[in-house]
């Protein structure tokens, strides 16, 4: 169990003995009632404070315990463990019927088996195995690591205390004193907002369809609802959805309740003439490159219009602005980073959907001097959200199904996929299928 607040009485009167004057404030986040702050087993490290500093020989044959603790209802496991020179000695907190290692709050201190000496501490922030911080002995000091998503954060980050005090400390403790150099209102898992409820009703309303959609190349619904094919706008009967209009059907779902009837396709396909340069243009109707670009820009900017009366420009419905991975124009961001864009964005836009155009490189050798062609060949949708107990989904839906931020990566790891905002406010209802 995670809460924000129960454990502060004690944090606050441990810091105000154990800090130096100058870190005596708690840490800001501690009154941020958006993100969960770990449930804390400060009080079992201190009780077993006379096995985390005896003799390592000792220490390896210490029985495993469950230690209940009289602040909180989190009851502590504790386990010892012996792995490549090292015994390692595990605070797991309490999570329904089990201990889980990586859950928020498991404090896991290294000790050399040849010296004895601390090696490090690892304690989780967050439920799930990614989001940690490391701490490393240095002196008389102790630096500190961050990772989020198993991806480095922050790192070197300097704190005024040995690690042996910090073992027995409140993780509280470690954050009054990075308070001014850590970003821990990013590290914490958020309360769930209505923005993340409103994505997880749209997942079900989506879910509930998918096994009522045909597969077809090259298929979509026309602005009337009738099945056609997307490059002629031939009938195709009963037809069914490549790609693209999957995707147009799901965006759909906004856009006919505003409009009364579905986005046209002779405008999503139209060809957007800024993205073509002159060593590119002649490959414009062999390869139509920038086909699922332009399609997705389309849908996104058919919405906000509809929304406002306004169409957006290009800049103003790409997402050009993550602070953790480079964006490259007209590109995107590398698939195996996007989880991590992801998780910033739901951050700090939580009810906001994606449709993504995953791009390659094509396979035409680009002559001297110029830059390589990219292909932008298949359009999927994002649907970044945090569940209530603040750990970090993201469905993907593409073509008819739902797949995974796995299933991209296996089959897209050396390629980029660009991507557009749509805001899920408003009325949704997907449209019917005959």
């Amino acid at each position: 169990m995670r809460t924000r607040f129960w454990f502060r009485p004690l944090v606050a009167m441990i810091l105000s003995v154990a800090l130096p004057s100058a870190a005596r404030a708690l840490p800001s986040v501690m009154s941020d009632a958006t993100v969960f702050l770990p449930s804390d087993n400060a009080e079992a490290r201190l009780g077993m404070k006379d096995t985390i500093f005896a003799p390592v020989a000792e220490i390896v044959a210490h029985k495993s315990a469950v230690i209940s603790q009289s602040v909180g209802s989190a009851r502590v496991s504790f386990q010892v463990s012996v792995q490549d020179g090292a015994v390692f000695m595990v605070f797991a907190n309490q999570r329904g019927n089990d201990f889980p290692v990586d859950g928020a709050g498991t404090y896991i201190i290294k000790r050399s088996l040849k010296d004895g000496s601390f090696l490090q501490a690892k304690i989780f922030v967050q439920n799930g195995p990614g989001s940690y911080v490391r701490l490393f002995p240095q002196g008389d000091r102790t630096m500190m690591d961050l990772f989020l998503l198993g991806r480095p954060f922050q790192s070197q980050i300097a704190l005024p205390l040995p690690l042996d005090r910090l073992l027995i400390e409140p993780l509280a403790t470690i954050m009054a004193l990075s308070d001014y150099s850590v970003n821990w209102g990013m590290m914490l898992a958020p309360i769930q907002s209505d923005g993340d409820r409103r994505i997880g009703q749209i997942l079900m309303s989506v879910r509930a369809r998918l096994r009522g959609l045909r597969d077809m190349d090259d298929g979509a619904m026309d602005a009337a609802g009738k099945m056609v094919f997307i490059a002629t706008g031939a009938p195709a009967g009963k037809g069914g959805f490549n790609c693209s209009g999957f995707a147009k059907w799901f965006v759909d779902g906004f856009y006919a309740p505003l409009e009364g009837q579905d986005t046209d396709i002779a405008v999503l396909k139209s060809r957007n003439a800024g993205l073509a340069h002159s060593w590119s243009a002649r490959y414009e109707e062999e390869l139509d490159p920038w086909f699922g670009l332009d399609w997705s820009r389309g849908l996104a900017r058919a919405v906000e219009k509809a929304r406002t009366g306004s169409a957006p420009t290009d800049a103003e419905i790409d997402v050009r602005d993550s602070d953790r991975v480079p964006y490259v124009t007209d590109t995107g961001y590398p698939v195996p980073d996007i989880e991590q864009v992801l998780y910033v964005l739901a951050r700090k836009n939580p009810g906001t959907i994606y449709i993504g155009s995953v791009n390659a490189a094509s396979a035409l050798a680009p002559a001297d001097g110029l830059p390589t062609l990219r292909q932008h060949h298949h359009v999927i949708l994002l649907f970044p959200f945090f569940d209530a107990q603040g750990g970090f989904q993201v469905a993907v839906m593409e073509r008819n199904v739902e797949t995974s931020l796995s299933s991209l990566n296996k089959r897209y790891a050396k390629e980029y996929v660009h991507l557009e905002r749509l805001g899920s406010d408003g009325a949704f209802a997907l449209p019917s299928i005959d």
